[in-house]
Order: structure tokens, then C-alpha cells, then sequence
């Protein structure tokens, strides 16, 4: 049996790794593109995060594309939907939406729909941070949690060291319009362990006042 040169032996060998390693290279190519194609356009929220004026939804119909919708929920709390008109979801969970949606559609229009609701973006909620702090100005709040006064003040640079952390003030407006103010220790709540840190509510002012020398 002749034995073939070694020359054409590496040649072999080189034409397989190279073969290998394109195949190696368009399946992760492939592979890349569809984790693309199948990621999530909606943001995560848990389903009894509670759907507000200027949220942004999106609806998907199994097997229905043409009732699919991206909306944002307009200034009413309702949103315009395929065949069954506005929809009024503000102020339910995303759950409840879900389930009233999936209601209307199966009551006069589809056979047991499946029906997906996800929050796209979020309707922005706010507070502001003045005074005696690194970076004053407007702090955003998570859309599905709450924020305290120590991550607050952390988010804007935190208290100056003119800054008198043991008066920090709190103005509020409830829902009825009405405004109150309350004056918070801030120093107890880094230091104390059994002082519960305070939490924060949209359109809350925070004043960090200056140290009285």
C-alpha cells in the first residue's frame, strides 16, 4: 500500500478545519440572528403592576395578526383596540387588562382567543430633590417599586457637607390636591437599625436644607 505524501496529508487536514470552522461560524451566525428575532420587545413588570395614562402596550392575538396593537394609553385611561373600539385599562393591573381584553374579544368576535398584554414603556414617574445635595433635580421612580429616601438621595450625589441630613423635608400632594410637609431625620435612618427607611411617592419635593453654623 503506498502511503500518500505528507505534504497532501496537511493539505487534507487543512481543507477540514477550514470546512469545520465556516460551518462553526454560520450556525453561530444563525443562532445569533434568531435570539435577535425571538427577544422580547416587551419589558418585564409583574402582572399586577398597575397600567397608567401614557403607558405604552402592546397586544398580541394568537393567530390573529391583524388584531395586534401597539398603543399608548391615552389621556381618558382607555385604548383603541381591533373590532371592539376603546377599552378602558388604566388603573386595572396588567393581569385584569389582559383577562378584559380577552373577554370582549371572546364574547362576540373570536373563539377562545389567546391574548398577550406587554408594557412596552412606561408613563414616567417622577419627584425632585433640591437643596444641599450633589446633583439636585429630578429623580425618576421605578416603574415596579417602590423608591426610599436613602436611594434618592444616593441618585443625585447624595447630602453636601454643608448639607443638614437631620432636617431633610418632605412636601407631598395626596390625591385630592390637598399638601402636607413632614420633616425626616435622615441621620437615624442610616444609623438606627430600627428605623425604617421612608418611601417615596410620585411628584414628592425633597429640600435638603443647609447646616445652621
Amino acid at each position: 500500500m503506498k502511503h500518500l505524501p505528507s505534504s497532501l496529508v496537511f493539505y487534507f487536514l487543512f481543507c477540514i478545519a477550514a470546512l469545520s470552522a465556516q460551518e462553526g461560524g454560520a450556525d453561530g451566525a444563525d443562532s445569533s440572528q434568531s435570539s435577535g428575532r425571538g427577544a422580547a420587545i416587551g419589558m418585564v413588570v409583574g402582572s399586577n403592576y398597575v397600567l397608567k395614562v401614557s403607558d405604552v402596550i402592546e397586544i398580541n392575538v394568537y393567530q390573529e395578526g391583524d388584531l395586534n396593537k401597539s398603543a399608548r394609553i391615552e389621556g381618558d385611561g382607555t385604548v383603541a383596540l381591533a373590532l371592539v373600539g376603546k377599552v378602558k385599562v388604566a388603573g386595572m393591573t396588567v393581569a385584569e387588562s389582559q383577562a378584559l381584553i380577552t373577554q370582549l374579544y371572546n364574547r362576540d368576535y373570536l373563539v377562545d382567543p389567546q391574548i398577550s398584554l406587554l408594557v412596552v414603556s412606561f408613563s414616567p414617574k417622577v419627584l425632585h430633590i433640591l437643596g444641599s445635595v450633589g446633583n439636585p433635580g429630578v429623580v425618576e421612580i421605578p416603574p415596579d417599586r417602590v423608591l426610599t429616601l436613602t436611594e434618592a438621595l444616593s441618585m443625585v450625589g447624595g447630602v453636601t457637607r454643608m448639607g443638614n441630613p437631620k432636617a431633610i423635608k418632605i412636601k407631598r400632594v395626596d390625591q385630592d390636591g390637598r399638601s402636607s410637609q413632614m420633616e425626616v431625620n435622615f441621620t437615624k435612618i442610616v444609623q438606627d437599625p430600627d428605623v425604617i427607611d421612608l418611601p417615596l411617592n410620585e411628584g414628592d419635593t425633597i429640600w435638603v436644607p443647609e447646616r445652621i453654623i
